[in-house]
Parts: C-alpha cells; structure tokens; sequence
C-alpha cells in the first residue's frame, strides 16, 4: 500500500500505488460517478434557498465526501480507489503541466519549484510500477478523458 506524506519543505514524497487493470477500470467508473456526483451537487446549490442548503451543496462537491460516495456506489474498497485515484491524478496532472493531455490546468513553469520543475523534466510513467504504467498507457484516452472532464468540472467551473 502506498504512503503519502509531504517533506518539512513541503515537496512530494508520493510513493506510487501499484494498481492493477481491475483498479484502473474502478478508477473510470468511479471517477464517472464523482462527476454524476459533483453535477448532482451543483444543481442542489443552484436551487438552494437558503445560505445553509448552498453551504452543504458545495460541501457535497468536495473530493472528500464524492471519493468515498463513488466507491461505495461502484462496489468498491475506498483506500484502494482512493490510492489508485491519487496515484493515476498525479501522472495525468505531470501530463498535463507538460502539455501532453488537453487538461485544464497551468503551471507557471518559471516561478514552479525545484522539485516540480524536476517532475516536469521526467516521463510521469516511469514513477508507476511496470504493470501498472502498462495499462494506464493501454487505457490512456479513455482514464484522461474522464479525468479531464473531473477537473473542468471542480477546478476551472468550479
């Protein structure tokens, strides 16, 4: 099971989680109900009343609470889908700042620290083990697309 933890500087000590095919098509399913979820949440805010229905509206949006609510609705271990979910985010959000995916995000490569710069400089596949970085190349469109249409839907609509 992976670590995660940050350094006192406050840099990476990700440790990748060794995920297998089952895993990745979790991570697909799961994330398509994050999405169905965060969706759900918007809607309730938009129609909310008053400022506490909005408050547990935008709560509802938080990875926090749709991380677990999607593994439970896919049948799934939580720790497990959340590790493969961290593990496969951090590769697509390296592919992203390196301008490989048509993700959302931007990195102001100039003012990024050392460590970041240092990830950016690497293939985000080499820090998977072997069978794992194997079936997310294999699946690689169809988990990045998801996961981009996740993150325009929390980070940049959001």
């Amino acid at each position: 099971s992976a670590t995660v933890g940050t350094t006192a500087a406050g840099g990476d000590t990700e440790v990748a989680f060794a995920f297998a095919d089952a895993d990745l098509d979790a991570y697909i399913r799961g994330m398509r109900e994050e999405i169905e979820l965060v969706k759900a949440a918007k809607e309730r805010g938009a129609a909310a009343k008053t400022p506490e229905e909005r408050g547990a509206a935008a709560q509802a949006e938080f990875d926090v609470n749709t991380i677990p609510a999607a593994a439970q609705a896919i049948g799934v271990s939580v720790d497990r889908y959340q590790a493969t979910r961290r593990t496969v985010n951090r590769v697509f959000e390296t592919l992203d700042f390196q301008g490989k995916i048509p993700g959302p995000m931007e990195l102001d490569t100039a003012r990024a620290s050392a460590e970041m710069k240092q990830r950016l400089a690497t293939d985000p596949f080499t820090e998977l083990p072997p069978a794992s970085a194997t079936s997310l190349r294999t699946r690689l469109g169809e988990a990045s697309a998801v996961w981009i249409e996740y993150m325009n839907l929390v980070a940049v609509a959001g």
